[in-house]
């Protein structure tokens, strides 16, 4: 996979969180003086990246392959008609942490490890959340097959629906809705 560090660098002026979908694992890690930081060295073991997402709350890249996506070009202009957006925390990871220097390492009894890149703190409940913004827009083309006579829950013929066309990482966050210092 061909990742642009000069990309990354010009989209990204600070910090940045970086999340590496491998072939056996998932990584998490931060973009930080102008370099990806992971607690494990990524492609370690044959564990090869498939694809890696950087991103902070309002911009994300996303390197898959050879082809980049940038969600920058969902700002602004027309490019594409009638869009909007939704953003939602969905439960990731956690029952227990362990902090360890500068990294957390959250655990569930049920098994699974997910070594995090910075030290977080749980008040009360040990659950990290994910933020995915959900990139969507009307599509006017009819959902009824074979001409049913109605669309289920709309009440009439042939009318379009809401589609998520994409969706971006935004970051971390606590069970409280608190984001995570990257």
């Amino acid at each position: 996979m061909r990742i642009d560090n000069d990309r990354i660098k010009s989209a990204f002026s600070g910090k940045a969180w970086a999340y590496a979908e491998c072939m056996k694992s998932v990584r998490i890690g931060r973009w930080c003086n102008a370099q990806l930081e992971f607690p494990c060295v990524l492609d370690e073991d044959g564990d090869p990246v498939l694809t890696l997402r950087v991103f902070n709350e309002s911009r994300e890249l996303k390197f898959s392959g050879d082809k980049l996506r940038d969600t920058d070009s969902y700002v602004g202009g027309d490019l594409i008609g009638d869009r909007d957006f939704t953003d939602c925390r969905y439960i990731m990871y956690g029952e227990h942490a362990d902090v360890d220097g500068d990294h957390t390492t959250l655990w569930e009894e049920r098994g699974g490890i997910l070594l995090f890149p910075a030290k977080l703190e749980f008040p009360s409940v040990v659950m990290l959340k994910l933020g995915i913004r959900n990139f969507i827009r009307y599509n006017p083309i009819p959902i009824c097959r074979r001409a049913d006579p109605f669309d289920h829950g709309l009440g009439t013929s042939g009318a379009g629906a809401l589609e998520v066309f994409d969706y971006a990482y935004t970051g971390f966050y606590y069970a409280s809705g608190k984001a995570v210092e990257c």
